[in-house]
C-alpha cells in the first residue's frame, strides 16, 4: 500500500522560497502549494487543512509572526505543525529562538530554522513533525 501524499502549505512572500521547498519535498510524496501573503495563507489553511505549514518570519503584507498567531489561535488550524523560516540571524547577526517568538506574540512555532535551510534538514524536520502529528498508534519513534 502506498503512503498518501501529504500537503504542505508554504507561506512566503518570496516565490523562489516556495519553489525551493517544492523541490526539496515533492520527491518525498509531498504536495507543496504556496501563498505569498500571510492573510490569504491563513484563509487557505482553514479551507484546505494542510498536513504541515512552512512559514517565513518576514512577509510584506501580513508578517509571519502574526500569521503564526492567527493559525495557532484558530481551532481549525491550531493543530497543524508549523515550521518557521528566518533569515534574520544571517542578515543582522542576531539569532532568535522559538521562545523569543513566543515572548513576542504569545505563540511558539513547532520549529524555527535559519535560512538558507539545507533540503535534507527540511525533509527530516517535516518527517519528524508529521510523524508526531499521527495518532498515537501510528507514531514512529524519532530522535528529533
Amino acid at each position: 500500500m502506498t503512503e498518501p501524499t501529504r500537503r504542505v502549505l508554504v507561506l512566503d512572500s518570496d516565490e523562489s522560497a516556495v519553489a525551493f521547498v517544492r523541490s526539496a519535498l515533492e520527491a518525498d510524496k509531498y504536495e507543496v502549494v504556496g501563498e505569498t501573503n500571510g492573510a490569504t495563507g491563513v484563509v487557505r489553511a482553514r479551507r484546505e487543512r494542510p498536513h504541515l505549514i512552512i512559514l517565513d518570519v518576514y512577509m510584506v503584507r501580513h508578517p509571519g509572526l502574526y500569521t503564526l498567531r492567527d493559525l495557532k489561535l484558530d481551532p481549525r488550524t491550531k493543530d497543524i505543525p508549523v515550521i518557521m523560516l528566518s533569515s534574520v540571524g544571517r542578515r543582522l547577526g542576531v539569532c532568535f529562538s522559538t521562545r523569543d517568538v513566543c515572548e513576542h506574540v504569545g505563540i511558539e512555532p513547532d520549529v524555527l530554522l535559519e535560512k538558507p535551510v539545507d533540503p535534507t534538514v527540511l525533509r527530516g524536520v517535516a518527517e519528524t513533525l508529521l510523524g508526531a502529528a499521527r495518532p498515537k498508534g501510528e507514531r514512529e519513534m524519532s530522535g528529533f
